[in-house]
């Protein structure tokens, strides 16, 4: 009997909702230079080799926003397929609301201090709203058939 080589190239994301825990207002950027819909949306990044994927989303918050996560919960998942379906981008999604430091940019965008309401699809970087569906616990995870697409419920009922 022979077994089938399941592995496959799979890039790691994370992408992080920060909470000032006295405002309730949430830690946005606005990403220069994406291969989509610019506009709000939260910091994250590539995990590197060697790199859990929850060290990943804290230092990616550090380098971005300048803020200290001192913890992260996770919440889900987002993943979108190239057109042959050989290869994904999986992204691990993080909530935090435990820092230290001085908010400040960085060369990836602004950043600042929104109330959540302002995250609408019109302000936001494309999929936003099926993202947030996720750090929400509205749903367990996302997909994008198109690499970098649009992103929608998983599990959706498609009769």
């Amino acid at each position: 009997m022979t077994t089938r080589d399941r592995t496959q190239p799979v890039e790691l994301v994370t992408m992080i909702m920060v909470t000032d825990p006295q405002t309730k207002r949430v830690l946005v950027e606005d990403k220069v230079n994406v291969p989509w819909k610019a506009g709000h949306s939260f910091p994250g990044g590539h995990v590197e080799v060697g790199e859990t994927c929850a060290q990943a989303a804290v230092r990616e918050v550090f380098e971005e926003t300048g803020l200290q996560l001192s913890t992260v919960d996770f919440c889900g998942t987002c993943e979108w397929f190239d057109a042959s379906r050989q290869k994904r981008k999986l992204g691990l999604l993080y909530r935090g609301d435990t820092f230290t430091g001085e908010l400040k940019a960085s060369d990836e965008g602004w950043v600042g201090w929104l109330p959540l309401s302002e995250m609408t699809p019109e302000k936001s970087a494309e999929s936003m709203t099926a993202l947030l569906r996720v750090f929400n616990h509205e749903v367990p995870a996302v997909v994008s058939d198109g690499w970098n697409g649009p992103l929608v419920d998983d599990l959706r009922d498609e009769s």
